[in-house]
């Protein structure tokens, strides 16, 4: 048989006339290669996708969704695309074209990054999380959503204080250590951020950052210097946020640009976690400039 010869069982109108919001798939690996000029990059991704279906469709055409990921893919991989970002963006273009009778498009992509920490030490091959969400409308302004996560170190300024009183010394004074987890996710109505930037502006933050290889003088090193910058989890925050905004204010991105921060501090000597976020716009942010005061 022909493949006219078969019944278009999608397009037969459903028996309860309703619109859907988001129907598709979930959880699709592929393997996403990018180049640029510093290093080749290699993802192992998880994708969903999905598209609003009319109140006169029954279903949607799964089938569909796995074309535009495997024609994407293969030309990035091909012909060489220059990030991850720019693949999901053709991915989410082609889900469009394929799927004419919806009028948005959701694609969300789970991955890790591999970035370098050669803070101290032995340069090491540490991982953030990366999620990259990019939504298509057709009468509407497109959104795109770069988030990463990773953890660093935090100093309590606080004990680091008070133990110095108590004990009457000037020099640097022990405190209390612990693991934080921060994340950063930039939303805009254009270009996508990049991956990179937002890894950066996380590292930037911390008291300092984690090494998986760290030898005896490495830590004296990093424990040294995370010392120094004693922070509370609202330092880490406002610091993540402070050093985003720059970024995008030098890359010139709109005042509509949203940042979001978000630190879960894993306590040391307390059997709970500390919390502390913030959301603002690029604007928002340029009106607070003149009470910025960076390291």
């Amino acid at each position: 048989m022909e493949k006219s010869d078969f019944e278009d069982v999608q397009k037969k109108h459903p028996e309860i006339g309703t619109k859907i919001d988001k129907v598709g798939v979930k959880g699709v690996r592929k393997k996403i290669s990018t180049k640029t000029p510093k290093d080749d990059f290699f993802y192992d991704v998880s994708l969903d996708a999905f598209v609003d279906l009319p109140n006169d469709m029954r279903g949607t055409h799964m089938s569909r969704d796995i074309e535009a990921f495997t024609e994407a893919i293969e030309e990035a991989n091909k012909e060489g695309s220059s990030s991850l970002e720019e693949v999901l963006k053709d991915i989410s273009e082609r889900l469009l074209r394929k799927h004419k009778y919806a009028n948005r498009v959701e694609l969300i992509a789970n991955t890790q990054h591999q970035y370098e920490e050669d803070f101290i030490g032995s340069p090491t091959t540490e991982i953030a999380n990366v999620t990259i969400r990019v939504t298509n409308h057709r009468n509407e302004e497109d959104n795109r959503t770069v988030e990463v996560e990773l953890p660093g170190i935090s100093v309590c300024p606080c004990a680091q204080r008070t133990y110095r009183d108590v004990e009457g010394i000037e020099s640097q004074a022990p405190s209390h250590t612990q693991r934080v987890n921060l994340s950063i996710k930039v939303t805009t109505q254009e270009k996508l951020v990049r991956i990179g930037w937002l890894i950066d502006a996380a590292r930037e933050s911390f008291s300092a950052p984690i090494s998986s290889l760290l030898k005896r003088k490495d830590e004296y090193e990093l424990i040294k210097h995370a010392y120094s910058r004693p922070k509370f989890i609202e330092d880490l925050v406002r610091y993540a946020v402070y050093h985003c905004y720059k970024t995008l204010k030098d890359e010139k991105y709109p005042e509509s640009t949203t940042i979001e921060v978000e630190a879960e501090s894993l306590e040391s000597i307390h059997p709970h976690n500390a919390y502390a976020s913030r959301k603002a716009t690029v604007g928002n942010l340029k009106r607070e400039e003149e009470n910025f005061r960076s390291d």
